[in-house]
């Protein structure tokens, strides 16, 4: 009997011990908590962190949705995950990315896109008379047509100015397209060339911009004279500078310019709403 009841006694720990391994393991899962799922907008290269939960679908969405930046079959979010040649995919999707942050609605941003990447206008023109700011052997070439009594381009002139800074390899090209609304904005654009005729283009240029309610004749002359040019071949000059004008003129009826400030960024029309996306424009010329 002692026996027996040593064998039962050890059968029945046996068991217990048995019955609580199996349990333990449910017992575990139920009290474990559970593993967070990566976020199904992460994409290679781009920060989605501050993307709202319906922001972050309508941006997986747009990456599915428009095609790979450089030409090739496939969408963009294809592109950033298996093409790490198309560095022009990962600029696009940077940039969709501040257009969904800046609240614009899907609409817009696939109008945005089509302008930009697929229904993009380019264009070749002559800016062979035409002065440069930067590096004259720049791959990037930013030109714009501007009328020096346009508020519009006045204001895109600090912009322009700093991706200057910024990029060593950016050049500016300046052509001008005064709009017949503006009364002074003819002369100031030949008093300008005209000093572009002793150097002074770009002082010039400067100059009528930071004094834009203030470009009658006598104003024009006055500039020249601070700026110690010969007033006489200044004069002259001004009246030989209209044909110039005309051609500049003509370059901007050639490439469809509705109003200004009117850009090309090689060659190609760009829109410049703000410094990131004219930094946008320039990265992706960079990276082809």
């Amino acid at each position: 009997m002692t026996h027996t009841a040593h064998f039962l006694r050890r059968a029945a720990q046996s068991a217990t011990l048995a019955l609580g391994l199996l349990a333990a393991p449910a017992a575990f899962a139920v009290g474990e908590a559970p593993k967070p799922a990566a976020p199904s907008g992460d994409i290679p290269g781009l920060d989605t962190k501050s993307l709202s939960d319906s922001d972050r679908k309508l941006f997986t969405k747009l990456l599915d949705k428009f095609p790979s930046a450089c030409g090739k079959p496939h969408a963009l979010s294809v592109s950033l995950r298996t093409d790490a040649t198309c560095k022009s995919s990962l600029v696009a999707s940077k940039w969709l990315l501040k257009l969904v942050n800046d609240g614009f609605l899907e609409s817009e941003i696939e109008e945005k896109y089509s302008d930009r990447y697929l229904q993009r206008k380019c264009y070749t023109v002559d800016t062979s008379q035409a002065p440069v700011r930067g590096d004259a052997k720049a791959p990037v070439t930013i030109v714009e047509f501007s009328d020096f009594e346009c508020p519009a381009c006045r204001a895109v002139e600090p912009m322009l100015k700093q991706v200057l800074a910024e990029y060593s390899k950016v050049r500016l090209v300046f052509m001008n397209y005064p709009l017949p609304m503006h009364p002074n904005a003819m002369n100031a654009a030949m008093a300008a060339v005209a000093a572009g005729k002793q150097g002074k283009f770009w002082s010039y240029h400067d100059k009528l911009f930071e004094n834009q309610d203030k470009q009658t004749m006598a104003d024009l002359v006055r500039y020249a004279m601070e700026m110690k040019l010969d007033v006489n071949k200044f004069q002259a000059d001004m009246q030989a500078a209209r044909e110039r004008i005309e051609k500049d003129k003509a370059e901007g009826k050639k490439v469809e310019l509705t109003g200004t400030p009117g850009v090309l960024i090689n060659g190609c029309k760009a829109r410049l709403g703000s410094i990131e996306e004219l930094r946008s424009y320039i990265d992706a010329e960079l990276s082809k």
